[in-house]
């Protein structure tokens, strides 16, 4: 069963849009352990340790359906998964070069704030599918 006390999201900048934010309010309310960090840079090195896992959003990235996302995140076991999103200049390449996972929501780009909503209604799809929850199919 996969749960969202180990999933943080660490993003670039603040939501600006209100129906963002009410969006991902949303989900927070649905999964109230999930950790947002808003930061103004990354820093890999604290997210480096065995016991972290480490998804870079991009658009390069690679692709996963919903059912095979939600196997991706279990088969990382007992492991913090920290979900780095990049604001508008997308995340860098030394970066991307140190994590684990470059992850892809879609060959299309999507507004930073947008993958945020995008990436957080996927969690919880994913976490309703390892829970065999009717969201997933509804």
């Amino acid at each position: 069963m996969l749960q969202s006390n180990r999933l943080i999201i660490y993003a670039i900048g603040k939501i600006k849009k209100n129906w963002i934010r009410d969006g991902i309010n949303q989900y927070k309310k649905r999964m109230p352990e999930i950790i947002i960090n808003e930061l103004k840079s990354f820093n890999i090195n604290k997210l480096r340790s065995n016991n972290n896992i480490i998804i870079c959003l991009s658009e390069e990235g690679k692709q996963f359906n919903s059912v095979e996302l939600s196997s991706l995140f279990l088969n990382f076991k007992n492991k913090k998964i920290n979900f780095l999103i990049g604001d508008t200049y997308g995340i860098s390449s030394d970066i991307k070069e140190q994590s684990d996972l470059i992850l892809s929501l879609s060959p299309l780009t999507f507004p930073h704030e947008l993958a945020r909503l995008i990436l957080i209604e996927q969690i919880y799809r994913a976490i309703s599918i390892s829970n065999n929850s009717p969201y997933h199919r509804s």
